[in-house]
């Protein structure tokens, strides 16, 4: 059960709080995720809280974009900069 949301959670803020605060942020966590299962009905799904991950980093990302236009700045994702970088490369070499 180490590779789940809620244990990755602990160890992390067990790492930057320690533990005994950890501790706590994880019980009123899964209070809370229990509070809203009861609430809505449903069944505990692990594959939620992937989901909000993936949400969260879409957020970050275009927030990051965001600031890096304010700045003059364009960001390039490492995949297209590895192509250009190639077609440079080759260019260098005519």
């Amino acid at each position: 059960m180490r590779n789940t949301y809620l244990s990755n959670y602990y160890f992390k803020l067990k790492q930057r709080r320690g533990a005994k605060k950890a501790i706590v942020a994880l019980a009123r966590k899964i209070l809370v995720v229990i509070y809203h299962l009861l609430k809505n009905k449903e069944v505990y799904n692990e594959m939620k809280f992937e989901l909000s991950k993936q949400k969260q980093e879409e957020l970050r990302i275009k927030k990051l974009n965001t600031v890096a236009k304010k700045l003059g700045f364009l960001l390039v994702p490492a995949e297209d900069f590895a192509l250009i970088e190639q077609k440079t490369l080759c260019a260098d070499r005519k």
